[in-house]
């Protein structure tokens, strides 16, 4: 037998050309735009942190949406538009700018929300209760936390509100207050302590249910508490702290965007306590208003941008990440300027641009899991849109250049052999035995495809793992199983899973927590098809029944399951995401005719294409880095790899393979 010590050694010697298997950075992520459209002026998306997993979708004009997990269309959850005061004109920032969830409010039922209220337009803090099993909010149970506060002018009125649980069962909101707008801060509100504008405030608010308590408390380590200066108070100097967030990890720290006048943008971490220099200084550059001394207590931006002159205007705060889907690196921090439509990341002190679009970028928003989307405005007759980030993960990746390798396994000598489409450099990889069956994923999370196979005989799961080059055996499953491995947790690596075909059931070992999970889906005959159907971040338990055609699919985003016929008795699954919108597609191969039928998860719309041969092995994956997968084909009788590349068109490859040997893609699901 083939033993981990004798495959370590012919691993580290015939590993040829410039391939590196360990040590890849992070993949770079894919914006999945249009996850949510025909949004009238949205401003923020946020949850309920109350395992939901709902999306809420806040409007300017006062409307509040509700998305529930696996669907398409939000419903709406409470309409403020009778105490809003409803912005005139596009550049007007008034209106419902900021919306949180009590940490207790899955049995509290209380969420906040900031807006500048009809009339006079001035600033309103407010607390409502959540009816019918938290479903919808309840207009009638208003209760103003903090204001009215009045806004001298329609601009820099802040507007988020976010809490923070700052000790054990102490949950303090903090609230970013605009300097009251115009230029150069007429009023020198900012840095006038006895004022609440150009500020970020914290309180506690009243949750005991009891109206007859005062709306909030002040924390006592407030610094102006019992001395001069508003109570409120937590931080000074800003001027328009539009959007701002705690990072989820560590510390909590609280990252604040900070909009500038002219000519500088700045990120800053707010503190207890700390002056960031509004109307001194923009960024680090002296205003030359009132001098360019430091303030007393001044605190520097971690970073700022130029925005003069240039097609950058506004920065839009945004999240440290803390997802499991790799769509950055743990703790980098992610932001974007609204007039260049540009998404930014700061990590290891530099700023880089990840993706340039032409979206109008208003916010950022965190779902339960730390993953990340984008909301954007109405722009040139285009109604508001929420966009979702998602880690950039490729099938039959094994270099990590986010393009699917040509690979194949030869049961005759158990060897694995790859061509990386990263250098085109050779790795052969004796690793296995004849009869057993390639299970390629990233179980390890880094990224990258390991290599692995399922032992029917013994039922043995044997891999290894690309990060730091260990070898593990594992026991999953029993004789007559089907391996059907991928990510069903969303932890970004992919877990043990078999179908049964004997009783139509699916075992997982989890690799979040190394749990055993049992779901009962699918007839014995059924082909087990997993991919993520619903664009959650993972894998659905999924079944394809030759018999007649039927796709049937258990959702993990909430459980319910669909129904779709798609394809012939003789037909061969080959599902993937054909259309960019992160969820995977119907698709069939028919040998008979050697055509693909795609049905595309985005519109429904069908596309045929005539592609192969009767006894070709579909094998798509992602061959050109587009983030699209390719139709694409191995032919076991001359070793030939087919591709119809999304954004290359037709690629017809040199052999890389041999008759009876297994193409690696074909059994790594995009």
């Amino acid at each position: 037998m083939f033993t981990f010590r004798y495959a370590i050694a012919v691993f580290a010697v015939i590993v040829t050309g410039a391939y590196c298997l360990f040590g890849q950075s992070v993949l770079p992520f894919r914006l999945a735009t249009d996850f949510l459209t025909g949004l009238n002026q949205p401003v923020l998306i946020r949850h309920a942190g109350d395992g939901t997993r709902r999306l809420f979708i806040v409007q300017q004009a006062g409307l509040i949406k509700v998305l529930q997990p696996g669907s398409t269309v939000p419903t709406n959850f409470i309409d403020l538009s009778s105490k809003i005061f409803i912005p005139t004109s596009p550049s007007d920032e008034r209106g419902l700018l900021g919306l949180t969830f009590h940490p207790q409010f899955a049995t509290n039922h209380y969420f906040f929300v900031n807006y500048t209220r009809a009339g006079d337009g001035a600033t309103v803090v407010s607390r409502f209760t959540a009816i019918n099993n938290n479903s919808v909010g309840d207009l009638s149970s208003e209760r103003i936390v903090i204001g009215p506060i009045a806004q001298p002018f329609s601009n820099h009125n802040g507007g988020m509100i976010e809490f923070r649980e700052d000790s054990p069962g102490t949950y303090n909101l903090y609230i970013g207050m605009g300097d009251g707008g115009s230029g150069n801060d007429p009023g020198n509100r900012a840095q006038n302590i006895n004022e609440l504008l150009g500020k970020f405030l914290r309180i506690t608010p009243d949750v005991s249910g009891n109206n007859a308590n005062p709306a909030y408390t002040v924390p006592a380590d407030n610094p102006y508490v019992g001395v001069t200066g508003l109570d409120e108070i937590y931080a000074i100097g800003v001027r328009n702290p539009f959007r701002f967030s705690f990072d989820r990890g560590g510390t909590k720290q609280l990252w604040a965007g900070d909009v500038g006048q002219n000519s500088w943008e700045e990120v800053d971490l707010i503190t207890r306590g700390g002056n960031f220099g509004w109307r001194i200084y923009e960024g680090t550059h002296c205003t030359n208003i009132d001098g360019c001394g430091f303030p007393a207590n001044y605190v520097g931006p971690v970073f700022d941008y130029s925005s003069s002159g240039a097609t950058r205007c506004t920065v839009i705060g945004g999240y440290v990440y803390r997802g499991s889907q790799r769509a950055l690196n743990q703790g980098t921090y992610l932001y974007a300027d609204y007039c260049s439509g540009e998404i930014l990341k700061w990590e290891n002190g530099q700023q880089t641009v990840v993706l340039d679009t032409t979206r109008n970028i208003v916010s950022f928003g965190e779902d339960e899991d730390g993953e990340l989307y984008v909301v954007s405005s109405p722009m040139n007759g285009t109604p508001g849109a929420v966009d979702k980030i998602k880690g950039n993960r490729t099938s039959a990746d094994f270099d990590g250049d986010l393009k699917a390798d040509r690979a194949v396994f030869r049961p005759s000598d158990s060897t694995w052999y790859i061509l990386n489409s990263s250098n085109s450099g050779i790795s052969i990889i004796p690793f296995g035995l004849a009869g057993d069956t390639p299970t390629p994923e990233d179980y390890d999370g880094d990224g990258l495809t390991d290599l692995s196979v399922y032992r029917p005989s013994d039922s043995t799961w044997y891999s290894l793992r690309s990060a730091d080059n260990t070898y593990n055996v594992e026991q999953f499953g029993s004789p007559g199983d089907t391996p059907a491995s991928g990510d069903y947790d969303g932890d970004g690596r992919a877990d043990l899973t078999v179908f049964r075909p004997s009783t139509g059931s699916w075992f997982t070992k989890h690799s979040r927590d190394g749990s055993v999970s049992f779901v009962a889906w699918g007839l014995n005959g059924d082909i087990p098809v997993p991919g993520d159907f619903d664009g959650d971040n993972r894998f659905d338990f999924t079944v394809w029944r030759p018999s007649n055609g039927n796709w049937y699919t258990v959702k993990s985003t909430n459980g319910s399951f669909s129904i779709n016929g798609w394809g012939l008795t003789n037909d061969i699954p080959a599902q993937g995401d054909f259309d960019g919108d992160a969820k995977a597609d119907l698709m069939v191969f028919r040998p008979s005719t050697g055509e693909w039928y795609l049905r595309k998860s985005s519109n429904n719309n069908i596309q045929v294409y005539s592609w192969g041969l009767n006894g070709d092995v579909p094998v798509a994956g992602d061959y050109d880095g587009d983030g699209i997968d390719d139709v694409a084909l191995y032919r076991p009788s001359n070793g030939v790899w087919y591709i119809i590349g999304s954004s290359t068109g037709i690629v017809v490859t040199p052999q890389w393979g041999l008759a009876n040997d297994l193409p690696v893609p074909r059994y790594d699901t995009p």
